[in-house]
């Protein structure tokens, strides 16, 4: 079984990833293009992550996190995953009417995740959370874009009719969250 936890930062992705995995007995993967780099190191990763996202080409962007999905699909086939980030995340980042027969590719080769959760949080939990995890984090300036990005994710989600859940972390624990997101899974296997 294949889980994505989707939605932007600050609203518990990697923790929920991490204990949902753990719960459910599942492997955690975490950015799984880095593997592809680990050889000079993750920061190596970041440093070419890094000039990717500052390309103004979306078409450059939607590949680059796209061979992500496709490795990852293919480093884990057949094993049960908990991904931190997917297709949604690459698509309300880099999509656009320009390169949407990337995506039309990358779902017909990748598939889908067996189950996409959209985490999502008000714009003051996201920032609150932000700031307790680096006064100076770059993602605060990302909150205003939210409801454009959930915006993007949803459409995503009905256009390749994805298997997939919201849940609002504002006002949850992450425990509460992760029962959530369990419940369903059992649902799934029935």
């Amino acid at each position: 079984m294949f889980i994505a936890i989707e939605g932007l930062d600050g609203v518990g992705k990697t923790t929920t990833a991490k204990m949902v995995a753990d719960k459910l007995g599942f492997s955690f993967v975490d950015k799984p293009l880095h593997y592809l780099f680990d050889e000079q190191g993750y920061d190596n990763y970041i440093r070419i992550r890094d000039i990717i996202n500052e390309s103004d080409n979306r078409v450059l962007t939607a590949w680059f996190y796209g061979l992500s999905n496709i490795y990852c699909v293919d480093k884990y086939k057949g094993q049960n995953i908990v991904t931190d980030r997917h297709f949604l995340s690459n698509y309300a980042w880099s999509g656009t009417a320009e390169n949407k027969e990337i995506y039309d590719i990358l779902v017909k080769l990748v598939g889908m995740p067996d189950l996409t959760v959209i985490l999502f949080a008000d714009d003051n939990t996201i920032c609150q959370r932000l700031n307790v995890r680096n006064a100076t984090d770059k993602d605060l300036k990302k909150v205003s874009m939210s409801q454009n990005l959930y915006g993007k994710m949803r459409i995503f989600c009905a256009e390749y009719k994805l298997s997939y859940i919201e849940i609002n972390t504002s006002k949850m624990s992450l425990k509460e969250v992760v029962d959530v997101i369990a419940a369903k899974v059992t649902e799934l296997k029935i």
